[in-house]
């Protein structure tokens, strides 16, 4: 999207993660779907270049001091955003929860709707007017999926707006951290390119897609030849192989999510094995499958706008 802007600003930085650092010299715009950040420097920069950028982009701002005024929020966005100290904290071990709205709120109000329903000790930092970040020790308070739920339930019906969340992984609070939480932004946004119904989403169900994105093309082409043809000419075949792959390659499990009869799954589970020469009952050949399946199915739906 921003690489034919580099004839333009040859020193410009594009990345697929949300900047860390808004308060340099670089000014930031992102795509409609948050996927790509390309930061120019103001220098190079006139008035209506600016202001021709800010019409085609979304510009990226930084967040307000004020809402992020407790000294663990200030402590640890400045920790994760702008190269500070590590937090000083007793805990071991952290992640950080991602979130964003599809819509704008006011901030102020959000926060204070966010206090109420987090448990405590959950330091919340918002990073710019849709996005901000849940920060939890690793220890018995911590939300599983099921609570997120319900506080997304709970802000929907008060702001009508829908959250989107991205669980990270607890890590040790060490030099490598603010890396970690750089990987993590970079799924999230990625998270928000493709065809996903979860509003909560971690490692396990983005990174599939993730890795698929980044293979080469001609590979993948090559590789997924055989299961795409199958899955062309037997559209039925698709979810028979989505559902076994997702039930642990069971026979019974996936005849009865399919309301179908046993014998009719292992029917096509044979077929697919005798087409493909792929044994999906095996895992690393569940593996290939499934990420043909992706493959496929990233081909085949409607693309966002």
């Amino acid at each position: 999207m921003f690489t034919h802007l580099r004839k333009k600003y040859p020193d410009a930085v594009i990345q697929h993660h949300y900047p860390t650092n808004l308060e340099s010299t670089m000014v930031w715009f992102t795509t409609k779907h948050e996927d790509e950040y390309i930061g120019i420097d103001q220098s190079e920069l006139s008035q209506g270049e600016l202001e021709l950028l800010t019409c085609l982009f979304k510009q990226v701002e930084p967040s307000p001091v004020n809402v992020n005024d407790s000294p663990a929020s200030v402590e640890w966005y400045n920790y994760l955003l702008a190269n500070g100290a590590p937090p000083v904290t007793n805990g071991e071990e952290f992640r950080v929860i991602q979130f964003s709205l599809n819509e704008g709120q006011n901030q102020f109000q959000l926060k204070e709707a966010f206090q109420h329903l987090l448990p405590h000790g959950t330091i919340l930092i918002f990073l710019a007017d849709r996005m901000g970040l849940l920060i939890e020790e690793n220890n018995e308070w911590t939300m599983d999926e099921e609570q997120l739920q319900s506080i997304s339930h709970v802000i929907e019906s008060d702001f009508f707006v829908s959250p989107s969340f991205y669980i990270g992984q607890f890590h040790e609070l060490n030099a490598q951290y603010p890396a970690f939480f750089t990987h993590e932004r970079e799924l999230f946004s990625f998270s928000k390119t493709i065809q996903k119904q979860e509003f909560i989403q971690t490692a396990v169900t983005i990174l599939p897609e993730f890795i698929l994105h980044h293979f080469p093309q001609k590979w993948e082409e090559h590789m997924f030849k055989k299961v795409i043809d199958v899955f062309t000419e037997d559209p039925e075949m698709i979810q028979t192989i989505k559902v076994f792959l997702e039930n642990q390659s069971n026979i019974s499990q996936t005849a009865k999510k399919l309301f179908l009869h046993r014998n009719s799954v292992q029917y096509r589970i044979d077929k697919f094995i005798e087409k493909t020469n792929i044994d999906i009952k095996r895992f690393q050949g569940g593996i290939l499958a499934y990420f043909a399946y992706l493959s496929f199915q990233s081909d085949n739906l409607p693309k966002k706008n």
